[in-house]
């Protein structure tokens, strides 16, 4: 939530800011004799937007500071608000410099700006009032500490734990260690991750249970102060040694509380006599104290020297909120024992003397990695942060239970398992150390698939050590880990111990041998003197990354575990060595949902007692179809993700078995949740992901939440929307198109957003996404928690609703009330509004001033009547009647739009826009099915589709010659005119800008004077061709940026096709109906070196497809589609190095006698997949 508050707030400044810096802004602060008011309003939202991005990097974000931000968030609301409507009473009465002629008028808005001014003061002043962002350096630098603190001794907690789970007898309680018959001084500390929350009850039972009480000839509880005092220390201690001493020997008086005569007593004596009083009951007497809130290890070294081992068996309790204050307290070897989970986020965990001695066998690193199996249900939730700022420790120690481990395989990984072992054990040429990056969606599995790896016996004799990244990263805890894995992992090896034996000197441990020589030097040493492999789990970014390769440079294999993208690629720099993860396919996802949920189908499979959710491991439970649907739709909510299969099927195995029951879970998935604690293990591994997220991401991915379950959202669809809302703005040289594209890709890499589109090829563009069903239910949670996004749907309740709607979606379930869609919604400040469904004439109206984003795509019962009230929104930005399939005209008063970016009415039947459109001067993208361009819109960037023939072609080249901005266009031309294809090329030869160009062109020589004075922009990226080409090996040359190409119609012969092979940048390669014109097809040596994928479709007139060896050496996917009614081979593919998946229809499947057969020469364990006939 505090991230999300942070990063909502930013995007609202953003569109403030530009606002408050625009001309129109300008020119009425001028006129109206309030410039400096309104440059103070924009300085100082610039300067609140630092601060929120200061913010963002708090790791202390308390409730005081959220307040402010939510503030500053509503104060640019209501100053954008105010700043619009001055522009909107300019606009409806404009004169000179567009300024309201009435005094009054003038007067108003300059007495509002005032008032605006001093709000804008005051919320400035109460950030420095209350000192809410502290001085980032000082903030940074404890953060810092504290992660090193905590990330230090991260794998030794972990390796004790999950060594202790090996045997259950090991499992110590507080009262069991205190009583112990061990006559030695023992420490034992106590940690919760929660704070002190728990601890305190926790060691106060075994405290005063009376077998302890009577044990101990003096007891005391002290509580540290900051900073430490010893004169208060020792006047406590001896206190409640007194104390304790009279209640037991019964020599207080009687009738009267002991502590009033020991509180005499003490008054009475000087310092020095109460430390040889204290001396002597601690010399004398078997002692228990407890030292609450130890804070350093200064204190420990101070106070440990006051308590003498009498070998009578005394204790000392400490309680401390620092990791690795308990771990260093205790006696080395030390035992971590969980003594209580009182919630999934908060436990509370005991540092003890080891119990009895470990084999090396136990405590080699792949016997501590064979105890994780624990289920994902188990997980701790990590939603605790260090500090409220960083990784829990928790989370980190409680990171196995994510995995999903079924009688010692993974469900459904077992492909995966081996191809990432055989990346382990492919050869290198050189000596280079090769790093293997694996990613994926939280809660997809990585850690646990590479866990199996890590102690797979495939791996033969590499050394092992394993690393997981905390927040803050801190390198050199890093490096100190690996150098004591490395160096115990050694010992144990019984090849390797006599060796290093010789090499630390007698009477000397490890530790104290290690202090002589560097970390660094260390760990460069044992990874040149050994094959090694490093495992650094769960990295998040590439300043990370940087941070340690240097010193693992020497490292014989290093695998990286990242939920992004961008920093596995990084990592990995080779293709080859990046394996993205993918969720579970469904048959592998039921799978592993029946195990979880032990239960019996039809089929009468017998439950396996994989959890203990029932007493009798062979209870069968028949499954109706009604219950099999619903376990479906369970399934398709996970979407393959493991963690959310097991979680939910283990929760259900608790449940009674019935199909209600089921569809009770699934109608309410969202709220299970949020309060179900069995569940929340979900939401928290997923919301990390989120919390993860840039500044700049979080509100974009917040906005997807617009969208209905299952939606198909297109790319430029939701990158215009993000545009006109304000989260975009050009930089570095970048258009916000751009920026926008970066954005849309973020998501994706850091698995945020699913890729809509079925085939998945490297290095191409993702043109749609979808939510994960799950993932979009925190995305709506968060949404909501920030008042940005209210969904109009069945069963929401207005009552509920507090404060303005910015964004206001109408889902197709809503009943469309008149009366409570007036009565309860406070509309005045929406900014975008959405519609699904049944359009109603009241979902506009006057109230709706600063809508920027109208979105009725697909919307029914739309009129062209119904548009006049949208033409009177001169701040709409956005519009789109997509598919609106009754508008047939729009107003004259479209003109009125002078904002207008983007408009859409594709799929309407709209054949000829107004002559005011030409008003239109911020257009930049008009998608129609006849869109006539004009020259005035000289920001068009997109124009589709443009309609030529014999009647308007001068008239329409002309015109398109004059917009030079644009980066994609759409034109079918038919004509009969000779020279037309030269006017074409003539037309868009300025265009520089332009990136993507479909043409169908239906008439002759298109190719007249290309390749001599003419040819295409050679800014072109994308390039479709419906049009016979004769000389295409006489231009296509020219198109070096060329990366998509998609022809059709176009009788290419065997020379066209080599040109085409020369270009070393295509990617992509769509050859459909009649685009070759011989009979054979020919793929040669050297050719197509950048081709990833290659489509073939209804090539009816083919007879021979050959590839030759050395051609296509990074073809990923090849598609072959439709009807060859002539084809008698199809041969070569055993040269397709890098070939991953075959995709046939069933049209071509039946060309062939058995499709199968194209897979008998393929390499790599090529995949056939048949898919669906496309039109």
């Amino acid at each position: 939530m505090e991230a999300t508050a942070v990063s909502v707030g930013k995007a609202v400044l953003d569109g403030a800011l530009g606002y408050a810096k625009s001309i129109v802004a300008e020119e009425i602060a001028l006129q109206l004799g309030i410039e400096r008011d309104v440059i103070f309003i924009g300085d100082e939202l610039e300067m609140m937007r630092s601060f929120l991005l200061t913010a963002d990097e708090e790791h202390d974000k308390h409730k005081v500071l959220l307040t402010w931000v939510n503030q500053v968030r509503e104060l640019a609301y209501n100053v954008e608000d105010s700043l619009m409507d001055f522009a909107l009473q300019s606009e409806k009465k404009p004169f000179c410099w567009c300024i309201p002629r009435n005094l009054w008028q003038r007067r108003s808005i300059a007495k509002e700006v005032k008032e605006l001014r001093t709000r804008v003061e005051d919320v400035s002043n109460r950030n420095l009032r209350y000192r809410l962002i502290k001085g980032s350096s000082s903030t940074n630098a404890a953060v810092e500490v504290q992660g090193s603190v905590s990330s230090a001794s991260l794998f030794q907690i972990n390796e004790a734990r999950w060594a202790a789970q090996e045997q259950e007898t090991l499992k110590m309680s507080l009262h069991q260690l205190i009583t112990s018959d061990d006559t030695d001084l023992r420490v034992f500390a106590v940690w919760g991750t929660g704070g002190d929350l728990g601890k305190t009850s926790t060691i106060r039972e075994a405290y005063d249970h009376q077998d302890i009480y009577e044990k101990f000839g003096c007891r005391a509880w002290v509580k540290l102060t900051t900073p430490f005092l010893q004169n208060k220390f020792f006047h406590d201690l001896l206190r409640q040694f007194y104390v304790y001493s009279r209640e037991v020997t019964g020599k207080s008086n009687q009738g009267n509380a002991s502590g009033y005569n020991v509180l005499k007593e003490l008054e009475k004596m000087e310092r020095s006599h109460i430390v040889d009083q204290v001396s002597a009951h601690v010399n004398e007497k078997r002692y228990l104290v407890v030292i609450e809130g130890l804070s350093t290890i200064v204190e420990w070294d101070c106070i440990k020297t006051y308590f003498p081992d009498k070998k009578n068996g005394s204790r000392i309790i400490v309680s401390t909120q620092h990791v690795e204050i308990g771990s260093l307290c205790t006696e080395q070897p030390y035992q971590v024992t969980e003594l209580k989970e009182l919630s999934p986020n908060h436990s509370i965990y005991l540092f003890h003397n080891r119990v009895e001695p470990r084999s090396r066998n136990a405590m080699s690193i792949d016997g501590i990695n064979s105890t994780m199996q624990s289920s994902s249900s188990e997980i701790q939730a990590d939603a605790q942060q260090i500090g409220e700022g960083g990784d829990s420790i928790e989370s980190k120690l409680d990171r196995s239970k994510t995995m999903v481990v079924i009688d010692e395989d993974f469900v459904g990984r077992t492909n995966d398992k081996t191809q990432l072992i055989n990346l382990i054990l492919q050869t290198e040429d050189g000596h280079t150390c090769k790093v293997i990056s694996v990613w994926g969606m939280g809660g997809v599995g990585k850690t646990s698939l590479v866990q199996s790896v890590y102690r797979s016996q495939e791996l033969g004799s590499l050394k092992h050590a394993w690393v997981t990244a905390v927040r803050p990263f801190n390198y050199e805890s890093i490096i100190r880990n690996l150098v004591w894995q490395l160096q115990k992992d050694i010992q144990e090896d019984p090849a390797e111990a006599s060796q290093k034996k010789r090499e630390i000197q007698p009477g000397k441990t490890m530790e104290q041998e290690l202090a002589k020589k560097t970390m660094e030097q260390e760990l460069a040493h044992l990874l040149q003197t050994q094959k090694c492999l490093i495992v650094i789990d769960d990295l998040s970014s590439i300043e990370e990354w940087n941070l340690i390769k240097e010193h693992l440079a020497k490292a014989t294999r290093i695998i990286v575990t990242s939920r992004e993208k961008y920093v596995a690629k990084y990592c990995s720099r080779e293709d080859m060595n990046i394996y993205g993860l993918q969720s579970l396919e469904y048959a592998a996802a039921f799978d592993l949902f029946k195990r979880k949920e032990c239960w019996t189908s039809n089929y009468m499979y017998t439950a396996v007692k994989t959890e203990d959710v029932f007493k009798d491991s062979s209870e069968k439970i028949e499954l109706s179809p009604d219950m099999m649907e619903q376990a479906r739709l369970i399934l398709k909510k996970c979407n393959g993700l493991p963690l959310a299969i097991s979680t939910i099927g283990a929760f259900l195995a608790t449940r009674h078995k019935s199909s209600i029951e089921w569809r009770k879970t699934n109608d309410r998935i969202s709220t299970e949740l949020e309060i179900n604690p069995e569940l929340r293990t979900i939401k928290t591994v997923l919301v990390r992901s989120y919390d993860g997220l840039p500044y700049h991401l979080k509100s974009c991915f917040l906005y997807l939440s617009i969208f209905p379950e299952d939606y198909n959202i297109r790319r430029k669809r939701v990158i215009r929307r993000w545009d006109a809302e304000g989260y975009l703005r050009e930089m570095h040289g970048m258009t916000a198109a751009e920026v926008g594209d970066e954005y849309f890709d973020g998501l994706l890499d850091r698995s945020m957003i699913l890729q809509g589109g079925k085939v998945i090829i490297s290095g191409s563009k993702v043109d749609s996404c979808q939510l994960h069903d799950i993932m979009r239910h925190i995305c709506i949670s968060k949404a909501r928690e920030e008042n940005l996004i209210f969904t109009l749907d069945e069963g929401c309740i207005l009552g509920k609703m507090t404060g303005a709607i910015r964004h206001l979606v109408i889902s197709s379930s809503w009943k469309r009330d008149k009366d409570m869609f007036q009565r309860w919604l406070d509309l005045s400040h929406v900014r975008s509004l959405t519609v699904f469904g049944e359009w109603k004439s009241f979902f506009l109206y006057s109230k709706m001033k600063f809508l920027r984003v109208l979105d009725f795509e697909d919307t029914l019962g739309l009129q062209n009547h119904h548009l006049d009230k949208i033409m009177e929104l001169i701040h709409l930005k956005y519009l789109s009647l997509r598919r609106c399939k009754s508008i047939s005209k729009l107003p004259n008063s479209l003109g009125n739009l002078s904002h207008l970016e983007t408009l859409d009415v594709r799929g309407t039947l709209i054949l000829k826009f107004p002559t005011t459109i030409t008003k239109l001067w911020k257009l930049q993208h008009l998608l129609a099915v006849h869109a006539d361009p004009s020259g005035k819109l000289k920001g068009l960037r997109t124009l589709c589709d443009v309609y030529v023939n014999d009647t308007n072609l001068s008239a329409t080249l002309m015109e398109l010659k004059q917009l030079t901005q644009l980066c994609k266009l759409r034109l079918v031309c038919c004509t009969r005119n000779e020279k037309a294809g030269e006017k074409l090329w003539s037309a868009i030869d300025g265009h520089r800008h332009l990136q993507s160009f479909s043409l169908k062109f239906y008439g002759c020589n298109l190719e007249s004077q290309l390749g001599g004075t003419l040819s295409p922009p050679k800014s072109i990226d994308s390039l479709k061709l419906c049009a016979r080409l004769v000389q295409v090996s006489q231009w296509i040359h020219k198109l070096q940026n060329l990366s998509k190409l998609q022809l059709r119609g176009t009788d290419l012969n065997q020379d066209g096709i080599h040109a085409l092979g020369k270009l070393p940048n295509l990617a992509v390669l769509h050859m459909w109906w009649n685009s070759v014109q011989q009979k054979q097809l020919q793929f040669i040596q050297f050719f197509f070196p950048s081709l990833i994928l290659l489509d073939l479709r209804d090539l009816h007139e083919l007879e021979y497809v050959k590839f030759e060896d050395g051609t296509m050496p990074k073809l990923e996917l090849l598609q072959v589609s439709g009807k060859w009614s002539k084809l008698q081979e199809f041969s070569g593919l055993q040269y397709l190095m890098k070939l991953k998946e075959i995709h046939v229809n069933g049209e071509f499947r039946l060309t062939m006698d058995n499709a199968e057969n194209l897979l008998v020469d393929c390499p790599n364990h090529v995949s056939l997949k048949l898919m669906e006939t496309k039109s």
